[in-house]
This record gives C-alpha cells, structure tokens and sequence, in this order.
C-alpha cells in the first residue's frame, strides 16, 4: 500500500534539472550573468557564448567560493555583496499535495542585478531580460529531466506570477512557475 503514495522523490533534483536544462538550451542568461558591462546581451568577440564549462563554473556546488558564482540552486545568501554582479537562484518555492498520488509545486527563479549594471546598452532591464529570456526557454516544456511540464499560467495555477524582489543596492525580479504532477 506504501508503494500507491507519492515519495516526492524528485523534489531536490528539481532546481538542479532546471539549471542543467538551461545550459543545454539558453546562451542569453549566461552571457548576461558572466558580463558586467552594458553590452553583455550582444554577440561579439567580447561577449563569446559561453561552453558548457564556463557556464559550469558559474554554478555554486557548495565548494567554490560564493562570489566566484553566479547561479544558486537556493534562496538566501551567506554574507553581503559589494561586487557589481547579477545573481539567478532558482529552487522549489512550495509544494502543495492535491491528493496521496499528486502533488503541485511553484519553483523560484529569482534574478538580482547591482543597480549600476542593471540597465543593458540595448535600453532593458538585465534583471527582467534574463527572467524573460528563461521563461521563454521553460514554459509549457515537457522534457526537463522528468520536471514535468512547467507553465506561466495563472488560470492554471494562480501562483504563477512576476514580482520585485530585493533591496538596493541588489534589486531583482522573481518569476513563480508551476506544475501540477510530482
């Protein structure tokens, strides 16, 4: 009987299976976490794309430094930052059961920008940019190593949404996509 209820065995492989499915398939927010400057979003011999080992280097493993990275799968920081940096962190924001077989979750992606480096050389925001860029890659996929299909759906989960984050000097945005099955 144990067997016919949900384990939610994947739940901590979640913000991971995300990362790595955005390595594979988004240049965009790597070149905008990586690049300070104003020109991250543009291709160019200063703005290389990224290999799959640089923007591994990127991910904090809970060995390197902290500020050597750029990409968390958690929410919070251990101390405060003064680089001119941008932060993504994404991690399950909750989880709701619907029944013992089903359950519904919201992950966080959460994007903080230093103020200074905020604004892009093209007139957009870095932070809304790279939260618009991976939902764009995201939303309505079904093949995120066994996520599910993730949406930006209120009308299927009302949690669904777009708000600021964040205080100054790193202000940001937070995205809450949803799925249904665990």
């Amino acid at each position: 009987m144990e067997q016919d209820y949900n384990q939610l065995n994947l739940l901590p492989d979640i913000p991971y299976k995300i990362i790595a499915y955005l390595v594979e398939n988004n240049d965009l927010i790597w070149k905008l976490l990586k690049y300070n400057d104003a020109d991250a979003w543009k291709s160019d011999s200063s703005h290389p794309t990224l290999s799959k080992a640089e923007k591994g280097q990127l991910i904090f493993d809970g060995i390197k430094q902290e500020t050597d990275c750029r990409v968390f799968l958690d929410t919070g920081q251990q101390s405060a930052w003064s680089d001119q940096v941008s932060i993504l962190r994404i991690s399950l924001f909750d989880v709701t059961p619907t029944n013992h077989i089903m359950a519904r979750f919201s992950v966080a992606i959460e994007v903080y920008c230093h103020y200074l480096i905020n604004t892009l050389s093209n007139y957009k925001p870095r932070d809304l940019a790279v939260i618009q860029s991976i939902i764009k890659s995201i939303n309505g996929v079904d093949g995120i190593g066994g996520v599910g299909r993730l949406y930006f759906d209120a009308s299927i989960n009302p949690r669904s949404k777009i708000t600021t984050i964040g205080k100054s000097p790193f202000k940001g945005k937070l995205a809450l996509l949803c799925n249904q099955v665990v």
